[in-house]
């Protein structure tokens, strides 16, 4: 008896829990669904995270956390008003609120999340920095640079990464800034540096926009660490975690097995609890955030899973041919992981 007085208790507990949460306001999430679209802020052209096609359609691991977004708030991943940002500009865009959400390959530092006024809501990118230079010059690896002038965005995390590391090893280098990274890969495509270095994600649609792809080279030694991911202002924290926990579902439904194709049928069928959850058969998940309860079925069945879209914009089904590397699942050997939905 006692123990069912304790269990009756705590089921309470968490049914208050839930109903409080969908009680918090958000102001974001309301006025999304007032002007019936989101806005996100994406990077200005790198193939792979954030592209526009001649017809104006965007695409990228970075767009569908955009569209996923827009499929869980607004049932719909189409929703979407995307705002091309540089280096410079994201910061502004977002805390003025022009932007709902930015999700442009943003190292996720500690300086920016303590004094900026920003949130970053998980990582959908592990990025490493390295540098793209012409097989003509024949350098292995990072320290082959000593002497070498190297092309960087200004205000980038790469630009003081690589100041640091070649000064820490007493290596001297020409660090030349540009406003944009496309103004500073097409100066080093013009012969201005002998190198440039950003993440090797970037590097990799980057490469391909060269006049002559095949005599450039991207080294394999990584000189840093740098987790990307998608950004929101403080607070507001019930829009935060719908945003954290929408890429969390997409990572879950790989691990879990669920995809575009089988959602449907995951939904009716399966018996994994997990599963049910995820996708709104049972537990009210998405009326803890104040969204449907099909909320994650919406993204799995219009974006696909982390997977899917690993594939379709970096990976094997894409031009950039990107292997997942440290971005496959945890239990393959990557560093990809997600709390419970439970």
């Amino acid at each position: 008896m006692k123990l069912q007085l304790l269990l009756g208790s705590a089921a309470l507990m968490l049914a208050s829990a839930a109903s409080a949460q969908t009680l918090v306001p958000s102001p974001t999430l309301d006025a999304i669904k007032a002007r019936g679209h989101l806005e996100c802020g994406v990077h200005l052209g790198l193939p792979g995270f954030s592209f526009a096609n001649d017809k104006g359609e965007w695409t990228g691991l970075d767009v569908d956390l955009c569209k996923a977004v827009a499929a869980a708030v607004l049932g719909d991943a189409n929703k979407v008003k995307y705002t091309p940002t540089s280096v410079q500009q994201r910061w502004p865009i977002l805390q003025s609120g022009q932007v709902d959400l930015l999700s442009r390959n943003t190292t996720i530092t500690f300086s920016r999340n303590a004094s900026l006024g920003v949130d970053f809501q998980g990582i959908n990118f592990f990025e490493g920095q390295t540098f793209v230079v012409r097989k003509s010059v024949n350098a292995k690896a990072p320290k082959d640079l000593d002497g070498a002038s190297i092309c960087v965005a200004a205000g980038s995390t790469e630009e003081k990464t690589a100041a640091d590391w070649f000064r820490e090893r007493n290596l001297k280098v020409t660090i030349t800034t540009f406003q944009k990274n496309d103004d500073a890969i097409t100066a080093y495509d013009s012969g201005r540096c002998d190198a440039y270095t950003a993440g090797f994600g970037a590097l990799a649609g980057q490469r391909i926009k060269l006049k002559n792809p095949d005599d450039h080279v991207i080294l394999n030694e990584l000189i840093s660490n740098d987790p990307q991911g998608p950004v929101t202002r403080y607070g507001d924290e019930r829009w935060q975690a719908v945003v954290r926990w929408t890429l969390n579902g997409m990572i879950a439904a790989e691990a879990l097995g669920v995809t575009s194709k089988n959602a449907d049928d995951m939904k009716a069928n399966s018996k994994n609890a997990e599963i049910r959850r995820l996708l709104g058969a049972e537990g009210g998940f998405g009326a803890m955030l104040g969204l449907s309860n099909d909320w994650m079925l919406n993204v799995i069945k219009q974006v696909g899973n982390y997977g899917e879209s690993y594939e379709r914009t970096l990976g094997m089904g894409s031009p950039l041919k990107l292997p997942r590397g440290p971005n496959q699942l945890w239990t393959k050997g990557g560093l990809l992981f997600t709390p419970p939905f439970q």
